[in-house]
């Protein structure tokens, strides 16, 4: 019996594309991003880029700040945060296509003291 062994750099590029939009575009960044150049362009790609939700660890929130929103922040046009990581995440670069901050998990007395500087 002959088995054959598929693996993911095999797949055409059009498959790769429609596993990738079945993901959590912050999964495919943070999974893809920098592994190798084919990758890396499809991670890379508006539709990955463009609106991300950050509910995530803070070893993933980590590399995030510091390696993967300063090299795709231009796309981003929303963001998904938890008030715990938004002061960080909002620092972590300038999002000049930024029009939508959608808030999750927020005390209003915490999220007060954000916005008053109190």
């Amino acid at each position: 019996m002959n088995c054959r062994t598929a693996h993911l750099l095999d797949l055409s590029d059009e498959i790769l594309l429609i596993i990738l939009k079945k993901l959590e575009s912050v999964d495919v960044l943070y999974s893809l991003l920098n592994v190798n150049k084919r990758l890396d362009q499809m991670a890379r790609s508006v539709n990955n880029t463009k609106f991300l939700n950050f509910s995530m660890n803070n070893i993933q929130l980590n590399r995030f700040c510091c390696e993967i929103l300063p090299q795709i922040h231009h796309n981003t046009v929303e963001l998904t945060l938890e008030i715990f990581s938004m002061e960080r995440i909002l620092l972590a670069c300038e999002y000049p296509n930024l029009t939508v901050i959608v808030l999750t998990n927020f005390l209003p007395d915490i999220l007060l003291q954000y916005l008053t500087g109190k």
